[in-house]
């Protein structure tokens, strides 16, 4: 190997660890922001759920109960109990079938769900009977909604 030659190897190699510590850098800055996002998501879904909060239990209707909400892995949980029906008494996937397209509707065209649909990751809405025994859950993600 001539002097030249292993300049040149030495030179290139030099490039390319460059060019990977450059890599890694732009990595390590993209995630340290995505995980930032990820926080301020965080927390805003945090300030929702306790503002919220602080008026509920609240009966919607005559049927329907706003028990809480709860912040879930990046998503919302809205639990609901249903205060006229019995989880043993009733046909829950009958209920269920009645009011999911419903909630659906609401989830994909409420203004007051719109950063739901727009910056969390989904929507839940859990409904419980009477005796808060667990009914059944409807998941949303801004891909079901149709434009």
């Amino acid at each position: 190997m001539t002097n030249r030659f292993k300049r040149q190897l030495l030179l290139g190699v030099g490039v390319l660890l460059l060019e990977c510590v450059m890599i890694l850098l732009y990595r390590q800055l993209a995630t340290s922001s995505t995980i930032k996002n990820r926080n301020d998501l965080y927390q805003q879904l945090l300030e929702r759920s306790g503002k919220l909060n602080r008026d509920l239990p609240k009966l919607l209707d005559r049927q329907t109960r706003f028990e809480r909400a709860e912040v879930v892995n990046y998503g919302m949980r809205f639990i609901y109990s249903l205060v006229d029906v019995d989880k043993y008494q009733h046909n829950i996937e009958d209920i269920r079938q009645q009011l999911q397209p419903a909630m659906l509707r609401q989830y994909c065209a409420s203004e007051s769900l719109k950063f739901y649909r727009e910056q969390a990751d989904f929507l839940v809405i859990r409904y419980l009977d009477r005796d808060e025994t667990l009914l059944f859950e409807l998941r949303f993600t801004a891909d079901q909604c149709t434009s």
